[in-house]
């Protein structure tokens, strides 16, 4: 039997449509990856200075209210270090609350009579006193000290590794060694790129990782359609440790100078940080940013203390 006008036709409609939506996804993704190319030769052509000053502000919601700390930063950026204060400008302000840290005092005494039999069987006259924590930790601030690099791009150029110094003496050390000025071989695609809407100022395009999803976090981009610099993103995370690298994050990013920093990040879903909470409305802002050519004179803070921070893997 053979087919009637009507189903060749319905036929011929479905190809058309058919090889004009591959037509348009050609077209849209041959854009979507022009334009990308276009925003990565823009930002590898930024100017940037040696170092940056700057402060990190962090908050979010806690129940009813919301927990603020601002953290002094200073970035080498031509080595990929960063130096962060431990105690937050609130810490620092109003020492007789302070966050995040535990400091017990240790007190060992000779006692006149033995106190007790040690693991030799000879009698034992140390007494060992322990006070409580003289500066405890408060446990409704689970994210504690940050040090986030404000030149970070999350995969918009090749990712690089952050450093985080922990005192002041080896943050100038660092400063005196052999910079990164570029890399040379064969660059590889790492995303495939589609242009999901456009208007006279803006680019809007979509990004999926082919390779190395964790570093390359690019998600989505807005772009400035006359200069190709980055607006705004959203990436698969922040930091490298959990739980702000499993959550998206919405980047702001302001162009100073000739150079490409953030401005902001917030958390697009609430971080569930296990038995230390649940957190809503993260959010990240830098502020008071200062570029200079030449080492900071007077870094003003910084303990040489291990801390457990965040940085741009």
């Amino acid at each position: 039997m053979g087919r009637g006008p009507g189903v060749v036709r319905s036929l011929a409609l479905a190809i058309v449509a058919l090889t004009c939506f591959v037509q348009q996804t050609d077209t849209s993704a041959a854009r979507g990856e022009a334009l990308f190319e276009r925003a990565v030769r823009a930002a590898e052509s930024g100017s940037y200075p040696n170092y940056a000053s700057y402060a990190v502000t962090v908050s979010f919601a806690d129940g009813a209210s919301r927990l603020v700390d601002t953290w002094n930063t200073c970035e080498d950026i031509a080595h990929g270090s960063v130096y962060a204060d431990i105690f937050s400008q609130q810490e620092r302000s109003a020492p007789t609350r302070p966050r995040g840290f535990n400091l017990v005092a240790g007190l060992s005494l000779q006692a006149a009579a033995p106190a007790s039999i040690g693991a030799n069987g000879e009698p034992s006259t140390a007494l060992a006193v322990q006070s409580h924590a003289l500066n405890p930790q408060v446990t409704g601030d689970p994210i504690g000290p940050v040090a986030f690099a404000v030149d970070q791009l999350f995969g918009l150029t090749p990712p690089r590794t952050y450093r985080v110094m922990h005192d002041g003496d080896t943050f100038s050390t660092t400063a005196n060694g052999l910079a990164v000025i570029g890399h040379t071989g064969e660059r590889l695609a790492r995303y495939r790129v589609e242009l999901v809407d456009a208007d006279a100022t803006t680019d809007h395009l979509s990004l999926t990782p082919l390779r190395d999803p964790y570093h390359n976090r690019l998600r989505e981009l807005w772009i400035d359609a006359t200069t190709a610099l980055a607006r705004r993103a959203v990436v698969a995370g922040i930091g490298d440790r959990a739980p702000l690298d499993r959550v998206p994050w919405s980047v702001d990013f302001v162009q100073t100078q000739g150079g490409t920093y953030v401005a902001d990040e917030r958390a697009l879903e609430p971080i569930d940080f296990g038995g230390s909470g649940r957190v809503a409305d993260m959010h990240v802002q830098f502020d008071d940013l200062v570029l200079t050519s030449t080492f900071p004179s007077k870094l003003g803070f910084g303990i040489a203390t291990p801390v457990r921070t965040l940085h741009d893997p």
